[in-house]
């Protein structure tokens, strides 16, 4: 991802405020055909969770997806996919992912953008949120 890209589409992370979170960070991924490219990068983003030890979830939402890629994630750890035939834009699957979401921090990623996802970026805001939700409790 280059630093354009970056600044047009940063990864995001907040604060969930979910009272008892079960996972440290929830992932939402909407996605609409991106045929085998979702899978590597779901998987790309898992591996580098799991090598950070944080627990996690990956929610990928189908938006009027009709290429069956979100069956090209099944057994991936961690990840739960939704496929919802209702769910036909990326803002629906992004509220479909929000409530579904029980981390104690939430992020999403665009994987339809032209651009590859570091998922390295995405651990380095939830990092940086991480501190800053520390500085803000310390002052």
């Amino acid at each position: 991802m280059t630093i354009a890209n970056m600044i047009a589409n940063p990864p995001v992370v907040f604060a969930a405020g979910t009272p008892r979170p079960t996972v440290e960070f929830s992932v939402i991924i909407p996605f609409r055909n991106p045929g085998s490219a979702l899978r590597h990068t779901v998987q790309r983003i898992t591996d580098a969770l799991y090598a950070q030890n944080v627990s996690f979830q990956v929610i990928a939402v189908a938006a009027d997806c009709t290429d069956g890629s979100e069956l090209t994630l099944t057994g991936l750890h961690g990840t739960w996919v939704s496929s919802d035939p209702d769910i036909r834009d990326r803002g629906a699957a992004l509220t479909y992912g929000f409530a579904a979401a029980v981390g104690a921090w939430i992020g999403f990623v665009d994987i339809d953008a032209d651009t590859e996802v570091d998922p390295y970026e995405l651990v380095e805001c939830l990092h940086r949120a991480r501190e800053s939700e520390r500085v803000d409790v310390l002052v």
